[in-house]
């Protein structure tokens, strides 16, 4: 199976018995796009000649060829790399399309200043090349041809005199020229706490802000007695104190590590805050905009660390690394709204460890560039098949809330047709109030199929009235895919001769006669091939699944639950993540959820994964605060969630999902039935 993760963000909403989702107040209707899809290319770039190899990759940049520029510091590769045969490649490497090495070149020489620790590079659009230098001592860029030619040099080593210094910078992070000005934005960067501007073919300076676009105040910083933490250099970084930074207090009113600087295709500046865990927009003079936190409990190196846009004109969305907490966020840009995640921590394809810079090319095809000891860049390839306009449907609302989709009691039940034959059917669970409880309904010609009752005997009779609607075929089978209340309550409501289904474990908590399902059973029913499946402990001991090989359709039960925070107090944490990848590898079309909405299959194959990176986030976590020896009691109130801590009941859910990690790590939870 392929390394997928599908970056979505659902420009278009659910319609259901002819009523629209709606949006957020505010958000107005319109041409919006479908999400795009990311693969992991393993096989890019190709190996480097020469016995070379790269140290933690700084930058990168993409040119008007579509060739992919990356600097690196080959003073970070470590005795036990280079020994034998093996040496350091030259900084500068470009890149064909192809992922074959082009050109390579840097490192000191007359007439300039070599960075002490590289980082940071652009390409312009002469293909003029600058780079910049993170070394406490740094305070100049330098401008190359293509060739590596030497042009210009602003700023000079060891002579900068602070964040409101016009002639040097301090160990600046990243640069872009805005063509229609020829300006440089320089993102400055570990010393200074600014964005400051250039001419790009004199250099003369032009304009500085700080934070909300106010004069920079580097006495913020001395009066405390804080020092930032710098690139890395090769040696140990302890970055696990928060300084002044609180994520509590007000917010900081000055730039912290400003790490990167992007202009979108309107004209509005980004900066990414990094240790701040902040993003800022401002307008090209300064004028502060707006700003938003992202993974706010994240200290030492912060959260938001470099971006890119997506490839279509109004560049609707964005993705913002981070390099701490090693994912992917990815915002909608018209409202900073963080609507999916990807990545994770490791040395396997389309993991990351240190996820630094990030850069696309004229395809939407994402760059991602690692330093610590990650010391590589990533290809990830856009599928445009699914970035196509949608007219006339409002942004979907991610939530598990139906309040929060503008939504009201009456208007359920709700009853969505799949495929030809295949239904789900949703209403609001009594017992939480603002989510609902699903059912998958297979109808054939020789009756049909309910996987799941509701949780009370009511629910159950308006669910079988709107199968009366569907069908005069009779109920013939219903599986039990949790045997919790919210599920169960209802059973009774079904007429006898009704067959239940249901896993060993669950069946004496089932208030009916039913047939086990320890691990798969085939049913042949009408034409329709129905398996009922065991992949393993997640939410309960004994969650079964319900599969439509032919029509692709696979209703997950409570393994997974749409934008509603992991409920796992009776839950296998690590157990549970390998359940949800053996069901990505069945590749359904429809992931269907026991909770929340049944949403269009994009998007709930995204939530899926993003529901899978929620339970990882939850036992990561768990296990930090484990080994650090917080108690299980005060997990939740020290744990980073973000962003799952913003999902539907979270505060419901959060301690009691930690304490089930704690409960793993003390090998405490019970065996698997043998």
């Amino acid at each position: 199976m392929r390394f997928l993760w599908t970056l979505i963000v659902a420009a278009s909403a659910l319609t259901d018995v002819g009523r629209p989702v709606q949006g957020r107040p505010g958000e107005a209707a319109g041409l919006a796009l479908q999400p795009p899809v990311y693969t992991v290319d393993p096989a890019w770039p190709k190996p480097l000649p020469n016995h070379w190899l790269v140290g933690a990759v700084a930058g990168v940049a993409v040119d008007a060829r579509d060739h992919v520029w990356i600097i690196h510091r080959p003073s970070t590769l470590q005795p036990n790399e280079t020994r034998a045969i093996w040496k350091a490649a030259p900084p500068v490497l470009e890149f064909d399309a192809d992922g074959a090495l082009v050109s390579s070149w840097g490192g000191p020489g007359a007439g300039y200043e070599w960075p002490q620790l590289e980082h940071g590079i652009y390409v312009d659009q002469r293909d003029r090349v600058w780079i910049g230098g993170g070394g406490d001592k740094d305070a100049q860029i330098l401008k190359f041809t293509r060739d590596g030619r030497f042009l210009l040099q602003i700023g000079h080593q060891g002579k900068g005199r602070g964040s409101n210094d016009t002639e040097n910078l301090g160990a600046a992070a990243s640069m872009i020229v805005d063509p229609a000005a020829n300006e440089l934005y320089v993102a400055d960067g570990y010393v200074n706490h600014r964005v400051i501007v250039f001419d790009a073919e004199t250099g003369a300076y032009k304009r500085h802000w700080g934070a909300y676009g106010k004069r920079p105040d580097d006495a913020y910083f001395t009066n405390a007695g804080e020092r930032l933490p710098g690139p890395f250099s090769g040696a140990v970084q302890r970055e696990d104190k928060p300084s002044q930074y609180d994520p509590d207090g007000p917010p900081p009113p000055q730039f912290r590590i400003v790490h990167a600087v992007r202009i979108a295709n309107d004209g509005l500046v980004y900066v990414c805050d990094r240790t701040n865990d902040r993003l800022q927009v401002f307008r090209k003079d300064g004028t502060f905009v707006r700003e938003v936190f992202i993974a706010k409990r994240t200290f030492g190196s912060g959260s938001v660390w470099d971006l890119a846009f997506s490839p279509d004109p109004q560049q609707t969305f964005m993705a913002v690394i981070d390099g701490t907490n090693q994912q992917v966020y990815v915002l909608r840009r018209a409202t900073l709204e963080i609507v999916g995640t990807f990545g994770g921590g490791g040395h396997w394809a389309g993991q990351f460890y240190g996820a630094h810079n990030i850069a696309a090319n004229s395809r939407g095809d994402l760059f991602i560039t690692e330093t610590y000891e990650g010391k590589r860049v990533q290809k990830f390839r856009f599928d445009a098949g699914g970035a196509q306009p949608a007219t006339e449907r409002a942004p979907l609302v991610r939530t598990g809330d139906y309040t929060e989709r503008g939504l009201k009691p009456s208007d359920f039940p709700r009853v969505r047709k799949l495929t030809d034959n295949v239904y789900t059917f949703e209403q609001i669970d009594p017992t939480k109030r603002v989510v609902t409880v699903n059912n998958l309904i297979v109808v054939t010609r020789e009756g049909v199929l309910v996987a799941e009752s509701q949780g009370t005997v009511d629910n159950a009779k308006r669910l079988l009235d709107e199968i009366a609607k569907l069908t005069p075929q009779p109920v013939k089978y219903v599986v039990v895919g949790s045997e919790h209340g919210d599920h169960t309550g209802g059973i009774g409501a079904f007429p006898p001769g009704v067959t239940f289904f249901a896993h060993p474990f669950s069946a004496p908590r089932v208030k009916q006669p039913t047939q086990p399902v320890a691990d798969r059973k085939v049913l042949q029913l009408g034409g329709t091939e129905i398996q009922i499946l065991f992949l393993g402990r997640a939410h309960t001991g004994g969650d079964l699944e319900v599969y439509l090989p032919r029509e692709k359709v696979l209703f997950m039960s409570e393994a997974f639950i749409n934008r509603i925070f992991p409920s796992m107090a009776n839950g296998y944490p690590s157990e549970w993540v390998e359940t949800l990848k053996r069901a990505e590898q069945l590749e359904p079309a429809w992931f269907v959820p026991a909770h929340g909405f049944v949403d269009d299959a994009p998007v709930l194959k995204e939530e899926e994964r993003n529901y899978r990176m929620a339970i990882e986030r939850i036992i990561a976590e768990g296990k930090r605060l484990h080994d650090a020896g917080t108690p299980a009691e005060g997990a939740a109130a020290a744990a980073r969630l973000e962003p799952y801590d913003g999902w539907t009941r979270a505060a419901n859910n959060a301690a009691s999902a930690l304490q089930r990690v704690y409960m793993e790590l003390d090998g405490k939870l019970p065996p698997p039935s043998r």
